[in-house]
């Protein structure tokens, strides 16, 4: 489904929901094309509510409240990030909505995203399977600073040629996610 400009990150046609795992209190987002944003775990729902406004560059007072019931996609999305935060080996189904995302950043998130489970790619390495050169590992990075979906987009499995590189919710998280 094709969306206009103003559906994108429109408020009107996004819904929110939430979830706790054991790690904590877990928000994503959704619009008509799929998922647009997913919070990593936090203390309170508030704060995983927090986390995915940063990520959507919207003031929390613009996001609307979770809704009920959940749709099947949602519930699958849910069951599947449990499964994972398990150590399960999960292939996630969820549709992403790229919305905002340039030609290139939705590129490298798609080669991400093929990364499979119990596996890393350096920054270099997603580069040159995005069709660029290695040099381009920076702009590789500043792809994965953007990621609104982590963990179904595996941002955390591409580290830097000497070691972990960064990680938006801290080596911590990177390292268990690992």
């Amino acid at each position: 489904m094709s969306l206009t400009p103003d559906e994108k990150l429109d408020e009107k046609t996004m819904h929110i929901t939430s979830f706790v795992t054991p790690y904590g209190w877990m928000a994503a987002a959704w619009s008509r094309a799929g998922l647009q944003g997913l919070s990593l775990p936090r203390s309170s729902q508030e704060e995983a509510r927090l986390a995915l406004a940063g990520k959507l560059n919207k003031c929390l007072s613009n996001l609307p409240f979770p809704t009920q019931p959940r749709t099947a996609e949602e519930a699958v999305l849910e069951e599947e990030i449990l499964r994972y935060l398990a150590k399960e080996r999960v292939h996630f189904s969820t549709r992403i909505d790229f919305s905002g995302y340039t030609a290139f950043q939705k590129r490298v998130l798609e080669v991400v995203r093929a990364i499979p489970y119990g596996e890393t790619r350096t920054y270099g390495e997603v580069a040159l399977q995005a069709n660029r050169s290695k040099g381009a590992a920076r702009a590789i990075g500043g792809v994965m600073r953007i990621n609104r979906t982590p963990i179904v987009i595996p941002g955390h499995r591409v580290i830097a040629a000497g070691g972990l590189g960064g990680y938006s919710g801290g080596l911590v998280v990177k390292k268990c996610l690992l």
